[in-house]
């Protein structure tokens, strides 16, 4: 599953200040279960959010599955499936298209 932010749990804010288009992005919310390598997630909520590397499930007999993310400095961070993290949803990255005018022939 993709995070969007049609699936979030909540939607925080836009982060856009000083940052280049290629690292602007919304702060939501979204349960442990939906996050998958590649995605951003934000393990400190006030500060920029790492990218998801590795998923890690593991079964629970009597509770919820437990999911264990693993950030791009190979750091891990624990979670119950259900339990909502912080996490960011990047900026489509627009391309401007440069079109020169057409030239009449005579």
């Amino acid at each position: 599953m993709t995070l969007t932010l049609h699936n979030a749990t909540a939607i925080i804010d836009h982060h856009h200040t000083g940052r280049p288009a290629a690292q602007r992005y919304t702060r939501t919310w979204h349960h442990a279960s939906q996050l998958n390598p590649g995605d951003l997630w934000r393990p400190d909520p006030d500060q920029p959010p790492h990218t998801v590397t590795e998923v890690h499930r593991t079964r629970v007999w009597n509770g919820p599955d437990q999911i264990t993310l693993v950030d791009q400095y190979a750091h891990p961070y624990s979670y119950r499936s259900n339990e909502p993290v912080p996490t960011a949803i990047p900026d489509p990255l627009t391309t401007h298209t440069r079109c020169a005018p057409e030239e009449t022939t005579r």
